[in-house]
Parts: C-alpha cells; sequence; structure tokens
C-alpha cells in the first residue's frame, strides 16, 4: 500500500528500548534527515489488550478523550468528517520549557482487511486550498509549531488469547508505527528519548484505559469481530517482532 513508501528504513534490526510481558517499544534509524542533517528514528510500539475492534476503534476516534491517554497532548478536535472512514482533526502537544508547543494536524483513514486487521492510516493534513481556513480557526495556531508526519500507521490484529486465570478471551494485538519531526530547535537526540518515552506511557495508558465497558460496550458499524474458532490460540505472553 501507499503508506510503505521508498522513505521508510530498510530492514535493518528493530533495537528494543523498553519491553515487558504485554508491552514493547522499539527504534531504528530511518532514511530520512531533518534540516539539520540529524536522521530520524522509525519508532515502533506494540501492546495487548483484551478487547474489540470496534472499541478500540471507538477510543482512538474520540478526540475528546484523547488527553486521557495520549501523553503530552492538551487537546483535540475534529476539524472535517471527510467519511465514516475518514478524518481530519488536530492534537495540540502541551509546551516544554524552553521549546515551543507542538500541533499534529492530520488525516486518519482506516479500513479493515480480508483477515479481520484494521489498518489506520495517519498523514499530515494540507494546509493549502480548502484545508487552510480550518486551520486558520485553531486558537492560537500561529503559536504552534507543527510537527511533520512522514509515516505514521495503526495496526490492529484481533486474537484469541488464553491464560490460566481467565480462560479464552478476545484481545487484540495493537502496533503503531511512525516517522516524525518535531522541528524548533529541540536536539534530535533529546526530541527522540521523548519521543521513545512518550510512546511507551501512551500505549501503556490504552492497555489500562481500553478495557473498560464505557469501550466495550461500543459498535461500529462495518467492523467484523471474530469469534472464537475462527483463530487459533496464541501464547498470551508472545509479542511478535
Amino acid at each position: 500500500m501507499t503508506f510503505f513508501n521508498n522513505a521508510l528504513a530498510s530492514e535493518a534490526s528493530w533495537k528494543t528500548w523498553k519491553e515487558t510481558s504485554t508491552q514493547s517499544v522499539k527504534y531504528r534509524a530511518s532514511a530520512i534527515n531533518n534540516k539539520s542533517g540529524s536522521q530520524l528514528l522509525e519508532i515502533k510500539a506494540t501492546t495487548k489488550v483484551n478487547s474489540t475492534l470496534s472499541a478500540f476503534l471507538s477510543f482512538i476516534q474520540d478526540v475528546d478523550n484523547t488527553p486521557n491517554w495520549l501523553v503530552n497532548s492538551s487537546e483535540s478536535k475534529i476539524l472535517k468528517q471527510l467519511s465514516n472512514t475518514q478524518v481530519s482533526f488536530y492534537i495540540k502537544l502541551v509546551r516544554m520549557w524552553p521549546f515551543r508547543p507542538r500541533i499534529l494536524l492530520l488525516n486518519s483513514f482506516y479500513l479493515q482487511n480480508k483477515d479481520l486487521s484494521i489498518d489506520i492510516m495517519l498523514t499530515d493534513l494540507n494546509a493549502e486550498q480548502e484545508n487552510s481556513l480550518l486551520i486558520s480557526k485553531i486558537t492560537d495556531i500561529k503559536q504552534l509549531l507543527p510537527i511533520t508526519i512522514h509515516h505514521a500507521r495503526w495496526k490492529i490484529t484481533p486474537k484469541v488469547s488464553s491464560s490460566k486465570n481467565s480462560g479464552d478471551n478476545m484481545g487484540i494485538l495493537i502496533e503503531y508505527q511512525f516517522i516524525a519531526d518535531g522541528h524548533g530547535s529541540i536536539p534530535q537526540w533529546l526530541a527522540d528519548h521523548l519521543a521513545l518515552k512518550s510512546v511507551w506511557k501512551s500505549m501503556r495508558n490504552i492497555r489500562r484505559q481500553l478495557p473498560d465497558k464505557k469501550w466495550q460496550q461500543k459498535k461500529v458499524s462495518g467492523i467484523t469481530e471474530i469469534s472464537m474458532n475462527q483463530f487459533p490460540i496464541i501464547d498470551k505472553t508472545a509479542i511478535p517482532e
């Protein structure tokens, strides 16, 4: 698909930044440099959650809830609903002294594959033409430094997990992979550290909050869930590379 493009890093080995039995964050150098010539990191975070696919989509699409799980975010709003599966939105990131606050201006599009996994593709919102008026209405937009997203996607894979304590249950493997440039005067080594730390905490927040019945009771039209007989039972402690 088009979101796998030539700008992505080669198939170099991922390096583990942090890992537990339920969560991991890995990184590798990408083929993209920032304006100062420093190589940007490609980061991949995974976690496992007892959840339905619909629950995750409902959770991630609830922009008012974003600051509750996305570390350093202060506000998120929809700019334009393009279709049931595509939306334009923004996320404000709080200021970290002495650096300017940032903003993500994004398009999001999702689809369900034949194996029932879901891909969510995120791309930069074009600031020209019809989007310029929408962007100009964001409060304090001129004081916010836009982050460039070179590549970002969620991959949500349904699983049947088994444990001695809970028995068989439905779950999902969540993977988030991205390359982003925060711009500004933040040294790249510091930007990398902050990104790794933030994505770890954000994935941990998802793992803790998503199983709540508030989300598990949600149903998304057009999304097919797996049944217990569709997939083999997997080892709940295994996170694939």
